[in-house]
Parts: structure tokens; C-alpha cells; sequence
């Protein structure tokens, strides 16, 4: 007798095949998934930024072998592409690869996104690092060198610029060195003035090829470009103010009020004439042709109120001895007191004298007076500038006197000199950042109507910041702030020089930077 056997229902089928599998996997069946692979580390340090030529970056990637491609990105912004292949490499980027979102000097935050051949990827933590491009950078072959002191002056253009500037070395009198394109010393001569960061340097006269070192509050020395000391103030004379004269004789004036003719070739002190005023002195003497132009606040000699008078004497350019003005023109009357003399400057030409004066509210005003008419009205006012919401620490006439800086504690406004018009960009003041206040103002040779702030702590404090204005007009061009200290100098191409830290720095052409900075 056959008999059949009977049918497995569904259910056990399936349980019995399930069995099955789990037999076959306990017996080296299809092994499990493999696990998938950490994506890659990216490294990315920034080696040299700053003010530089190129910003340079060093990569180094593990865990990608081998790597498909290498972005480097300033945030969100993508750069450019790097052949990166393997191990620790360097790379740079060049000033027109960056795209300046952040303004001048740029703010940068880089990194870098890496993709493996098999698909994996991986960024980098960004770096921060401000970048200035610049032209060159010169740097001392000594770690601990400064290639130029710490205040300088550029002379020269192309490849022959020098930079000459006062130090005090180890034996405590102050020197002047010339080094230079290369940071090599040249020359140098002990001066007997101290050096300090309020010390002056003229132009080198260019025909006597002398220039006037001066400290205010010390003693003011002619140096020939040779390096040779032709002229020097006595060491009784305190100067509160110099300046230089068509044939290279200087203009002083001291703490006591006294203006002196000095001669660029008297050896030691003999002035060539002195004008003793029995008031106080409200700006730099002046010369203008055959007279110096002196201006000193004076009271009537009869009066029922606090009314002064600003007072502008012409004196002989060419006496000798004790000299008494040969006429005096009173410009302005003003309510006043001597504890608080106007800022004051005379226009380069010497027919306007520029006088700031304090308003309500902490404000300020300019008033632009002519010379040569008695009273500072009608003919005699050639303007009124708008109010300045602070008050003025200097008026500077500059850009070949076609503008007048009016420069606050953080602010700075420029005008026209013809009509005291603000001609700032939109009208705002160019400023300081921070805490930071005015401490130097740099400008441009000639009639150029550049015009570089210089931001420390406070007065008599190494700069820490540059604010480069090509022409108030078109604002602020680009703003570089450094941790240790900066000072800065034009060339006779007009090409800034700026000393950064330890290190000197050539920048570009101002017109290669309002390329990116319409």
C-alpha cells in the first residue's frame, strides 16, 4: 500500500527555510556589510598673511588615498582649486584670487573642502588672518632686527628709495640712519636730539639738499644728504613749531613765544634775526615772499569785555637782529580767553589763516580769514565751514592747499578750501576704529590729495592702525590694524611705505586698491 506524504503548510516551510539561512551564515555564508570608512582630516594653516604679497596656506590630508579634489573657500565664497596629492603641501593665493567680500585689508577666513576618489569629503575649521596685498615685503635677516626705526621718511623712487629716520640706540643719543631698499645700513650721524614719536622730518630742500630733523620741546638739526650736520638751535630753545623756508632756513618758534630765522649752515645756534611777541603764538610763522607771517591772539588795549583780537604780523624775511613787525592787521575779534587759544594754520600760498573754534554741544566750526583785510567779515570771511559734531585737536591744510583736514580726537572731515564745503564721501567723517584715536596723519607728496590716518592708544603711543583715504571724495580706501605697531612714509613716486612689527612693506599703487573698492 502506497502512501503519500503529506504537504508542509506555508508557515513551516518558511520557518524551515529560515533555519536554513541561519545554518548556512553559522557555516561562513554572505558575510555582513562592511563598515563604512571615517571620512577624511583636513588640515589647513595659514603660514603668512597679513600684509603680503600672496597669502600662503599649507594643507595636509589623511585618511583619503587617493584625493579627487582640493577647494579652498573664505567662508561660503569659493576661491580656487589646489593639486594636492599627498603629505604636507604649500600653496598660495595670489591678491586677485581673493574676492575682497569683507572690504580692505580683507578679513579671511579660510578652509578647505577635500573629496576622496571614493566619494568621501571633509572640510577643514576655518583660519582666521587679515591680508593687505602689498607689492613686497622686507624683512631684517636677524629674527629680532627692525629693518627701519620706528618712525622713518621715504626718499628717492624705483628701485633707490632710502629711508632715513631717528633712533636711540645703546649710547642714548639720538642718530639718524639711512638704510636701504633691502633694509642695509648706509649711513648714520649722532644728532644730540632725542628721538621720540613726535619728531619731525622736512622734505629734503632741493637746493641745499639739507633737511630739518626737530623734536617739539627739544632742539631742531639741518642734516645735509650727505649725512652732515650744517645747522643746529641752541639747546636753550624749546620749539614748539618749525618750518622750512624757500632758501632751507628754518622758522622757529619756542614755548616762550619767540620766532627765530635760523640759518641751515650756523654750526650751533646763531639765529639770524628774532622776533619776541609779547602775546601768545596761535600758529606755525609763515613765510610768504619777502615777509614771515606771524599770528598771536592779543587784547585791545582798550576793552569792557573778553573780547580778543587774532592778529597777524608781517615781519622782514631778510632783517637781522631784534625785529619788530613792519605792519600788524587785526583779522578777527572774538570773545575768547589766552587758557584757550584757536587751533590755527595758515594756508600753504599764505593769504588765508584757518582758525577753529569751539561751539555749544561739543562742536566745532572753521573760519577761513583773509590776511590781507582787517576784520573777519564781509571781503575778509572767505567762509564758514558746517558745525563739527567734536571738537578739533588740528587744522591742516593740504593737496596743495585745495583741501583743509579738520582732525578730531577719532574723527576727520575734509574740506574745500575755496568754499569750506564737507567733501567727505557721503558726507562722513573718516574714523578712527575702536578706542583708538588720531595720533599722526600722513600725507601724500605735492598736490596729491592722499591722506593716511595713523590710530594709536593715545597721543605720543606707536600707531597701531593706518586709514588710507586716496581722496575724501571717494572715502576710505583700505583700513590695516596690526598687534604690535606701524608707522608709515611716501616716496617721491607717491608709494606708500609702511613699517609693520619688525618688517617693511611696500603696497600697491592706491589705484590698484580702488580697483576692488569702487
Amino acid at each position: 500500500m502506497h502512501l503519500e506524504l503529506p504537504r508542509l503548510s506555508a508557515s513551516r516551510a518558511a520557518f524551515l527555510a529560515s533555519l536554513a539561512i541561519s545554518a548556512l551564515s553559522a557555516c561562513g555564508g554572505d558575510p555582513k556589510p562592511p563598515p563604512i570608512p571615517d571620512p577624511p582630516v583636513v588640515t589647513l594653516t595659514i603660514t603668512e598673511a597679513n600684509a603680503a604679497p600672496k597669502v600662503k596656506i599649507r594643507l595636509l590630508v589623511s585618511g583619503c588615498d587617493p584625493v579627487a579634489q582640493t577647494e579652498i573657500y573664505d567662508r561660503e565664497v569659493f576661491l580656487k582649486t589646489v593639486p594636492y596629492t599627498s603629505g604636507s603641501m604649500d600653496f598660495e593665493l595670489a591678491a586677485n584670487e581673493l574676492k575682497y567680500t569683507s572690504g580692505l585689508a580683507a578679513t579671511l577666513a579660510l578652509h578647505a573642502k577635500v573629496t576622496c576618489s571614493d566619494g568621501r569629503s571633509n572640510v577643514s575649521q576655518p583660519q582666521a588672518a587679515t591680508f593687505l596685498p602689498v607689492t613686497k615685503v622686507v624683512k631684517d635677516p636677524d629674527p629680532n632686527g627692525q629693518v627701519v626705526t620706528d618712525f622713518f621718511v621715504a626718499e628717492g623712487n624705483g628701485t633707490g628709495v632710502n629711508f632715513i629716520g631717528c633712533g636711540n640706540p645703546t649710547t642714548g643719543v639720538g642718530t639718524l640712519f639711512r638704510v636701504d631698499a633691502n633694509g642695509a645700513l648706509q649711513q648714520s650721524v649722532a644728532m644730540g636730539v632725542p628721538c621720540n614719536a613726535s619728531t619731525v622730518y622736512t622734505d629734503l630742500h632741493p637746493t641745499t639738499n639739507k633737511r630739518w630733523v626737530w623734536t617739539p620741546g627739544a632742539r631742531a638739526v639741518a642734516v645735509h644728504q650727505n649725512f652732515t650736520i650744517s645747522g643746529t638751535s641752541k639747546p636753550t630753545i624749546f620749539l614748539s613749531s618749525l618750518s622750512m623756508m624757500n632758501n632751507g632756513d628754518a622758522l622757529i618758534a619756542d614755548d616762550d613765544n619767540i620766532v627765530y630765522r635760523l640759518p641751515h649752515d650756523s654750526g650751533i645756534g646763531a639765529p639770524k634775526w628774532t622776533f619776541a611777541s609779547q602775546w601768545p603764538l596761535v600758529a606755525p610763522p609763515l613765510q610768504k615772499g619777502s615777509d614771515v607771517l606771524v599770528a598771536f591772539m592779543k587784547q585791545p588795549e582798550v576793552t569792557t569785555s573778553k573780547v580778543l583780537q587774532i592778529v597777524v604780523a608781517r615781519l622782514d624775511a631778510n632783517g637781522t637782529g631784534d625785529l619788530v613787525p613792519v605792519s600788524e592787521r587785526a583779522i578777527l575779534n572774538y570773545n575768547g580767553d589766552f587758557g584757550s587759544p584757536p587751533l590755527a594754520s595758515f594756508s600753504p600760498d599764505g593769504t588765508v589763516l584757518y582758525l577753529a573754534f569751539p561751539l555749544g554741544n561739543n562742536q566745532s566750526s572753521i573760519q577761513a580769514c583773509r590776511v590781507d583785510v582787517t576784520g573777519c567779515e564781509g571781503s575778509g570771511l572767505k567762509w564758514n565751514s558746517p558745525a563739527l559734531p567734536v571738537p578739533l585737536q588740528f587744522v591742516l591744510p593740504y593737496a596743495g592747499g585745495s583741501r583743509v583736514a579738520a582732525i578730531g580726537l577719532q574723527r576727520v572731515w575734509f574740506l574745500n578750501a575755496d568754499t569750506g564745503a564737507i567733501v567727505n564721501k557721503d558726507g562722513k567723517s573718516v574714523d578712527a576704529s575702536g578706542t583708538l584715536q588720531v595720533v599722526q596723519v600722513q600725507l601724500g607728496r605735492a598736490t596729491s590729495p592722499e591722506f593716511y590716518l595713523l590710530n594709536g592708544s593715545g597721543p605720543g603711543e606707536l600707531p597701531l592702525e593706518i586709514v588710507a583715504v586716496d581722496s575724501g571724495e571717494k572715502g576710505e580706501l583700505f583700513r590695516y590694524e596690526v598687534s604690535s605697531s606701524l608707522s608709515c612714509s611716501v616716496d617721491n613716486d607717491n608709494r606708500l611705505w609702511m613699517r609693520t612689527g619688525n618688517s617693511l612693506v611696500q603696497t600697491l599703487p592706491l589705484a590698484d586698491y580702488r580697483k576692488v573698492r569702487p
